[in-house]
Order: structure tokens, then C-alpha cells, then sequence
């Protein structure tokens, strides 16, 4: 049985057209009966390099536990949200409830900058990084003081926008990543088996599936489009792949900003991906 959640959440990245999406959104899918949790807004102190950093941490802590209690419960959480800086919270809590955990990241970026490497200071380019326990401690500290995640055990797919900082993480932590050019110059069934295979051995695995991943001149409801990316078909072929063949314990849709959307493309693309993995 799933559990489904969600918050609004736009501390990450400021983009206040997420702060009414998910209503939209729960609105558009009534049938998704999705169980809210508000954004928590604390005090702040205007870090440049950490936006609304304690917002970001009570608001994580709040989805991690929420996440916890759907797996102890004996559910696979899907959590639909704002920006992607919520998965702290949610990796967190099938990191804590399940040993040596998988990611699968389909993104656009790879979201692993830190307070000393971020251009921008917005925490939704810091999860990946947190979950490793790098940056900020308090980020890296929801649920556990533990770390979240090993790099051996991260996939990235489908890449476009790498920030030279992140591209020096991603080499020195030798974390397996597929950047859109490679899937297109390597086919995308290449790069699923390969992911397939480096994957395996887990017992259980996250999906954290960033809506920026797609093409957004046919999906341009999120907050930071990049040119280009994956078609719908593509999407689908993803994840029924990864589906079928590894054990994928929980999941995210992340990014989607009705704000930005035309003619509820966007939505309706969410709405399917959400209805797709519960009918998996």
C-alpha cells in the first residue's frame, strides 16, 4: 500500500508559485487523496550562502518523520512536493529505516553544491550533498546524525546543468551519473542497464525524480528549466525499467510550479507519472 504526502515547500529555492502548486495540484487529483504537511517557517538570519535555512531544516524534519512512520507502518511513501530541497527529508527517512540505501536521481542538476560552493545560497542544490554528509551540519542531521547515503550507491540520470563545483564532487566521489548527452549519444537503454546492474545488489532504493528532468518546451511548469531533456515516452521507459527491475522502496515528484505551467501540461504529466507508479 502507498502513503501519500506532500508539502509545498519553496524555502529551497524562493519561487513563491510554489507555495500554492500543491493545492493545485491536490485539487487537479482529487484522487490522489494526498496528505498534506504545511511548510514551517522559522526565524531566520539572511544567510547569503543558506537561504532560509531553518525553515528548510523544520520543514525536512516534519516530511522525514512523516516518511518514517508510512515505512515502519509497512508503506511505500510517494511524496509529491515543492523543490527538491524536501527530499531531505525524505531520503532521511528510508535511510533511517532501511540499511545502505539506494538513490536514483533524475534531474536536471545534480544538486550536490554546499553553503561553501552554491552561486545562488538556494538549499533545493544542496540535498544530495547533505545526504552525504557534506555542508552544513544541521542539514546533514535530520532524523540521525548519521550519514544518509554512500556515493558507490547513487545513480544521476539524465543531467544537463552542472555547476563546475559539483562536476569536481561528482568526480572525486566517483558517484555514477548519465548526463543527457551521454543517454543520447549512448541510447537510453545502454544507461538503464548499466544502472540496473550497478544497483542490484541493494535491497532497497529511492526514486527522486526532479520534473526539471523533462523537456520543458513540451512541460515548462517547474522553477528552474534547463533547454532540452527527456520526452514523456523517455520518462515512462525510466521507470518502468527501473520499476520492474530493482526494489524500489520509495519516491518522489519534485519541482512541479503551476506558476510556470501552460494549459496544465505540466500537471497533467505529474498527474500521470504519480497514477503510473501506484499502478506499477
Amino acid at each position: 500500500m502507498f502513503h501519500i504526502f506532500g508539502c509545498p515547500m519553496h524555502f529551497g529555492v524562493g519561487d513563491k508559485g510554489l507555495t500554492y502548486s500543491l493545492d493545485y495540484f491536490n485539487d487537479y487529483c482529487k484522487d490522489l487523496e494526498i496528505t498534506m504537511l504545511p511548510e514551517i517557517t522559522m526565524p531566520e538570519y539572511n544567510l547569503k550562502n543558506l537561504k532560509n535555512l531553518n525553515s528548510v531544516i523544520a520543514t525536512c524534519e516534519q516530511i522525514a518523520e512523516e516518511g518514517r512512520k508510512a515505512i515502519k507502518n509497512g508503506e511505500v511513501p510517494l511524496f509529491i512536493a515543492g523543490d527538491h530541497s524536501s527530499v531531505i527529508g525524505t531520503i532521511s527517512a528510508s535511510a533511517t529505516c532501511y540499511d545502505n540505501l539506494g538513490l536514483i536521481w533524475i534531474d536536471a542538476h545534480p544538486d550536490i553544491n554546499t553553503d561553501a560552493t552554491t552561486v545562488t545560497g538556494n538549499i533545493h542544490g544542496m540535498p544530495v550533498a547533505a545526504l552525504l554528509g557534506m555542508g552544513e551540519k544541521r542539514l546533514t542531521q535530520i532524523l540521525t546524525p548519521d550519514v544518509k547515503l554512500r556515493p558507490e550507491n547513487i545513480v544521476m540520470i539524465g543531467l544537463r546543468d552542472i555547476d563546475p563545483p559539483e562536476a569536481t564532487f561528482l568526480e572525486k566521489l566517483k558517484i555514477r551519473h548519465y548526463t543527457y548527452d551521454e543517454v543520447l549519444k549512448r541510447g537510453l537503454e545502454a544507461c538503464l542497464n548499466d544502472t540496473v546492474s550497478y544497483l542490484s545488489h541493494l535491497k532497497h532504493v529511492h526514486i527522486s525524480f526532479d520534473i526539471d528532468v523533462m523537456d520543458p518546451a513540451f512541460l515548462p511548469g517547474v522553477s528552474v528549466p534547463v533547454p532540452d531533456g527527456f520526452k514523456e515516452a523517455e520518462a515512462f521507459r525510466i521507470m518502468d525499467r527501473l520499476m520492474t527491475e530493482l526494489p524500489i522502496s520509495s519516491y518522489d515528484i519534485v519541482e512541479y510550479n503551476a506558476e510556470q505551467d501552460t494549459d496544465d501540461k505540466t500537471a497533467a504529466f505529474a498527474k500521470k507519472l504519480a497514477h503510473f507508479i501506484l499502478k506499477h
